[in-house]
């Protein structure tokens, strides 16, 4: 069984993989009157506690103190271990990947087994972490071992043949039975919705996960976004006030707030998620701009923010190197920075996850997750300006890591990433699918409009290398040339 808690599949991807480049900290006391001071804690004994804040040191009395986050911890703790790690130690780095694991970096941990597999290409241990399977006496990823064995993808989850066909009819399995969703009974339809497995776990058959080539389509099944925010009629105000006045209940939220767009859960300061609410609005606004998104909106897109990285570890089992997630309906996340992104840049990633699953429905779970991740860190970088939000500047850290890598020789080649599955999909790809995207649409002639096409082309199912080199024009080593030429200019 592996150490990973997080399914290797594109749905960890969208439930747990903001990925974070470890960068500088805060860290916050939380006093009993309510007030927090935010900053660096410079020392600390029984009986009070001395911080660096912006308006100077401050000492606080343990007596006022109702909680201390340390922000970014487990960031620091991670590259002190790494900078430990001597180069060719392929033990070293192999028991850091366990230790990311431990504490939810797993993009982190990815990054370190790539790093034993340099140094020793077999080890078994380090492939089995990044989803690698023995078949015919080779390693593959699990696509292709599945592939080989006769199964096909479907959604999340790898399925037989037999299987597939039913799914693509629209019939689900209920107690053995394969029937239309449209009889199923309440209960039946309430049994039919739940998972078959713990969500964490890798999907079935057994040791599944990871994306794969993916399946044809039955050109007869019609579009289904996922979350539920089309096809279905409107709410009125009262209805969509009852509804969040139920869920506020069920979920203990201390506050409720509704925007144009989205239905705000919050256990946070109420003015900050006002701010929010009005942001992501407009950021929905850029999202339907983007991708050229033609549906109308019937229903809000949920979101629940935690009052505190601490509570939302608590309540969703999550580690510290998690910011947020989407999950298939809904984005949650907290108040308060980690890793260097705020709660907006989280949100604008994982809103990105959520309209992707409005443009691409189910075929969503089968796309390349460098193009699902490397257009969450696109938008993610986004600013507000007024009224409006401009996307596409630059990330600092992002920009910074894939020079490292280009400079020094070990960057990712382009053929590599394009065909890369989730489970091999660590940290410093988020960093490659991002710049490759900016390239694309900023820095390659007509690179926009052919990106488009290959969107609109990955939302029907098509992907590869193939295809790529098909829209650009030219083979892929020449196309990873210019990326690199220009990443390397950006400033």
């Amino acid at each position: 069984m592996s150490r990973r808690a997080v399914s290797i599949t594109l749905l960890a991807a969208l439930t747990a993989l903001v990925s974070f480049a470890p960068a500088s900290a805060q860290d916050v006391i939380w006093k009993n009157d309510g007030g927090r001071l935010r900053g660096k804690i410079v020392s600390e004994n029984r009986t009070s506690v001395v911080i660096d804040t912006p308006g100077g040191r401050i000492t606080v009395r343990r007596s006022e103190i109702d909680r201390i986050e340390r922000e970014g911890d487990v960031f620091r703790q991670y590259e002190q271990r790494k900078g430990q790690v001597k180069t060719g130690d392929l033990h070293a780095w192999f028991a850091l990947g366990a230790w990311c694991q431990d504490q939810g970096l797993y993009p982190q941990a990815i990054d370190c087994f790539h790093e034993v597999l340099a140094i020793e290409p077999d080890h078994a241990d380090a492939r089995f972490e990044l989803g690698y399977r023995r078949h015919e006496g080779r390693w593959v990823t699990e696509g292709e071992y599945f592939e080989a064995r006769g199964y096909k993808r479907w959604e999340d989850r790898w399925v037989t043949a037999d299987e597939h066909e039913k799914l693509e009819q629209g019939l689900v399995q209920v107690d053995g039975r394969w029937v239309s969703r449209d009889s199923l009974t309440a209960a039946e339809r309430d049994r039919a919705s739940r998972p078959a497995r713990d969500e964490r776990a890798p999907a079935a058959p057994q040791g599944g996960g990871g994306g794969g080539e993916r399946a044809p389509r039955n050109p007869g099944v019609a579009w289904r976004p996922l979350g539920g925010q089309v096809g279905l009629p409107p709410l009125s105000p009262e209805e969509r006030a009852a509804q969040v006045a139920q869920q506020k209940q069920a979920g203990s939220w201390t506050i409720a707030h509704s925007s144009k767009y989205y239905d705000f859960y919050s256990n946070g300061p109420l003015e900050e998620v006002q701010q929010l609410a009005r942001t992501m609005d407009l950021m929905c606004e850029e999202f339907k701009k983007v991708f050229q998104f033609e549906h109308e909106i019937t229903r809000p897109f949920p979101v629940w923010l935690y009052g505190s990285q601490q509570e939302f570890m608590s309540r969703t089992g999550h580690g510290a190197g998690t910011g947020g997630f989407y999950d298939g309906r809904k984005i949650v996340g907290f108040h308060g920075k980690t890793g260097g992104l705020s709660t907006q840049s989280v949100l604008f990633h994982e809103g990105t996850h959520q309209f992707q699953g409005l443009c691409m429905g189910q075929n969503m779970w089968k796309a390349k997750i460098w193009l699902i991740e490397g257009l969450a860190v696109y938008f993610e970088a986004s600013e507000v300006q007024g009224r409006r939000v401009a996307v596409g500047a630059i990330p600092r850290d992002r920009l910074a890591h894939v020079k490292r890598a280009i400079q020094s020789g070990s960057y990712v080649r382009l053929r590599d990433l394009i065909r890369m599955e989730q489970a091999q999909f660590g940290a410093l790809h988020y960093a490659h699918a991002w710049s490759l995207i900016y390239f694309l649409v900023n820095g390659a002639g007509g690179g926009k409009k052919r990106f488009v096409e290959y969107w609109e082309r990955s939302k029907r199912g098509e992907e590869g290398v193939a295809l790529f080199e098909e829209l650009f024009n030219r083979p892929i080593e020449e196309i990873e040339a210019a990326w690199k030429q220009y990443v390397l200019q950006l400033q």
